[in-house]
């Protein structure tokens, strides 16, 4: 399998540690293990089935893990969770609220929860911001403005970790975008309000966003962590490169830090990882080809790429 480190962090917000999860023989999540810097967002993305909400459920302490450890805020899980609640936020991806609710009454229901902790100057910011109707009952809200509902019940007494789990499953475009913007505007005002600097872990589909908002990126395959790095040195080290061969079929000798490899006619091409100008060279000299290009590639791209490369694996393909 291939796996890149994790990315390390004196005072992690987030940690797994060789984290396990199995339902009968199945192993959902399969010793995963990487830690989310204080103060980072993190978008944790993968296929359907990949083993995503069973990680985030162990993480906030719903679904305790059979190996392995789970901590979040300094607090392990699940036997902490208690004491995590106060500091952690999280959105399920179906809404929670009760649906006869309106919601000045979601609002003073969690108000009761934690107490002198909420923060009603906080609530009504985010309230405001997002333009949510809070006279309005859970039942008649959109889904968009149920889903901005659940962050503000999640932020409102100031967590220092987020979780988003699909927050914008099923949205339009214009919902998501309002929803996204929405977490970029109240981390930007708890920052300019002198407040800590919030860590966000979230899963989404829409790779787009993640490249976005993200700092960093972990994809899970098949319930194994396939990598965790900065976003920018991700895209930056991850490149395709592009040949057109003399003439077709031939054979062709791959680069070392290739990824994945395709052939199309006379066109051949190659993703490398840990990209630098020494591959495209050993392309020129160990080939019989006539142009050569390098191409930037999107996080959907690298995305795609890589768990294309673990399908392709033998050990993936005999299993």
């Amino acid at each position: 399998m291939t796996r890149a480190p994790s990315i390390e962090s004196p005072e992690p917000a987030i940690e797994f540690d060789h984290l396990c999860r199995r339902f009968g023989k199945v192993n959902v999540v399969d010793n995963v293990t990487f830690s989310v810097p204080t103060g980072t967002t993190c978008g944790f993305i993968g296929l359907n089935g990949a083993g995503k909400t069973t990680t985030i459920r162990m993480l906030v302490g719903l679904l305790a893990p059979t190996g392995g450890q789970v901590s979040v805020a300094g607090c392990q899980m699940p036997s902490e969770r208690d004491r995590a609640k106060r500091l952690i936020g999280y959105v399920p991806d179906r809404p929670t609220v009760y649906s006869w609710m309106t919601g000045h009454q979601a609002i003073a229901f969690c108000k009761a929860i934690y107490g002198s902790q909420w923060d009603d100057s906080l609530a009504a910011s985010i309230a405001r911001t997002l333009r949510i109707d809070l006279t309005k009952k859970v039942k008649h809200l959109s889904k968009g403005s149920a889903a901005k509902l659940s962050l503000l019940l999640a932020i409102g007494h100031d967590p220092r970790v987020l979780i988003l789990d699909e927050p914008t499953s099923g949205f339009d475009v214009l919902a998501r975008d309002e929803f996204l913007e929405g977490i970029l505007t109240v981390n930007t005002a708890a920052q300019s309000q002198g407040r800590p600097p919030r860590t966000v872990l979230f899963s989404s589909h829409s790779l787009g966003d993640v490249q976005r908002l993200a700092d960093s990126v972990a994809i899970l395959h098949q319930g194994k962590l396939l990598l965790h790095e900065p976003i920018d040195q991700l895209l930056t080290q991850t490149k395709r490169i592009r040949s057109v061969m003399d003439e077709s079929p031939r054979k062709t000798i791959a680069p070392p830090g290739t990824l994945r490899e395709s052939h199309l006619g006379r066109e051949w091409t190659v993703t490398v990882k840990n990209f630098s100008a020494d591959q495209v060279d050993f392309i020129r000299g160990k080939n019989s080809v006539t142009q050569v290009d390098v191409q930037d590639l999107t996080l959907d791209e690298v995305f795609r790429d890589y768990v294309r490369q673990e399908a392709d694996a033998p050990e993936l393909v005999k299993a």
